[in-house]
């Protein structure tokens, strides 16, 4: 009896020392149906330039950032909602110590089942601190937290959770926040031509510190240069100059924070011409000079860097399961109705007390794999 007592002990312990080494970081794909998702929660830090053909949710659950898209700085608290469209130029910015925010990415592929024209579609979604608590983020948000559950689980009922939250997300965008139309989309183009704009930007994402010129990536491609211009403005939805722009300022915002070295250096190393265009880029994507950024980073920025995308939030983070348990909760507290109030709040306190010696017994759980596997070294 005292075997199995403890074969059952060691199983209920590995289950949660597996739990406690889980991350929030889910990928979804249903090719048949165009649903490709990529959905993660991680601390932010210093400015990440980045920019991709996906569509991003950014939810905020944790403390202040500054967001800059399409040449726009928006501050975003806790609770708040951002949509950053496809092949935006984009970079997030903490300003608390330990904000940590929940990032969704879907391919716009699953859209051209309903619009012709997907690739022209522009959205503006951003709450503020009039509409941030309003019903659309709220159901935003519970729809965000139910596709992060859905996405966890093996079984069916999880599965079709994640399916039907994921529709209603993007039936809310659509309906709530109709796109515009814009005349720089993509149109469809050649394996050839594809596998020639490929070679071109690996050769930029090679050489963005020296001179590039067209000349050169028309060698490369076997194209003429007014030719790889316009596969430029085609395929990415801007033109070769500032694509080369966009991979120097990424290039050198990463070397800001990282070294001690010079802005100067940091400028001529990273492919700028001279100081001044440096300034000008970085303030036109950033509305603030390299000088202002550096005097923002701190220890905290920098320990967020090193972890950036590479280590998750762990799915037993005690502030983030209750985030993430609240947002869901919003159908259950409207189910029980006004004379059951004080029975769901009970519910709920309980609900949250259990996530709580859940998070204690993995800690504790950890520990002892960890003293044991000590033991068994030692043997």
């Amino acid at each position: 009896m005292d075997s199995q007592i403890h074969a059952i002990l060691w199983v209920i312990m590995m289950k949660g020392v597996r739990k406690a080494m889980e991350q929030l970081h889910y990928n979804y794909s249903r090719k048949n149906i165009n649903i490709e998702t990529d959905q993660s929660v991680y601390r932010i830090g210093s400015y990440h330039y980045n920019w991709h053909q996906d569509l991003e949710f950014l939810l905020v659950l944790k403390g202040e950032i500054e967001v800059c898209s399409e040449n726009v700085n928006r501050i975003l608290q806790e609770d708040d909602l951002i949509l950053i469209n496809s092949n935006s130029g984009h970079a997030t910015f903490s300003r608390e110590s330990g904000s940590i925010a929940m990032v969704l990415h879907v391919n716009p592929a699953f859209l051209k089942d309903y619009y012709e024209d997907a690739e022209y579609l522009h959205f503006q979604l951003c709450s503020d601190p009039a509409t941030r608590q309003g019903e659309i983020f709220r159901l935003m948000r519970k729809n965000l937290a139910d596709m992060m559950f859905g996405a966890r689980g093996e079984n069916s009922q999880q599965k079709l959770l994640f399916d039907h939250s994921f529709y209603n997300l993007m039936y809310l965008l659509i309906s709530e926040f109709p796109p515009k139309r814009i005349q720089s989309a993509a149109f469809h183009l050649s394996q050839k031509k594809l596998d020639a704009i490929d070679r071109m930007i690996r050769y930029i994402n090679r050489n963005y510190c020296r001179r590039i010129g067209l000349d050169m990536l028309a060698k490369e491609s076997g194209y003429n240069p007014s030719y790889v211009s316009q596969l430029f403005k085609t395929y990415l939805g801007i033109n070769f100059y500032d694509y080369l722009t966009r991979i120097r300022l990424r290039e050198a915002t990463r070397a800001l924070s990282r070294s001690d070295a010079k802005i100067l250096d940091i400028a001529m190393e990273h492919g700028f011409a001279d100081l001044k265009s440096f300034n000008a880029a970085f303030k036109e994507s950033f509305h603030k000079s390299p000088t202002e950024y550096r005097r923002q980073l701190s220890a905290d920025h920098a320990l967020s860097d090193l972890e950036f995308k590479k280590t998750f939030i762990s799915a037993d983070d005690p502030y983030v399961c209750r985030k993430l348990e609240q947002y869901r909760e919003k159908k259950e507290r409207e189910s029980c109705g006004s004379h059951m109030g004080p029975a769901c709040d009970a519910a709920r306190e309980h609900i949250l007390r259990l996530h709580q010696l859940a998070g204690e017994f993995i800690s504790e759980a950890d520990k002892l794999s960890r003293e044991i596997d000590s033991w068994e070294t030692e043997r």
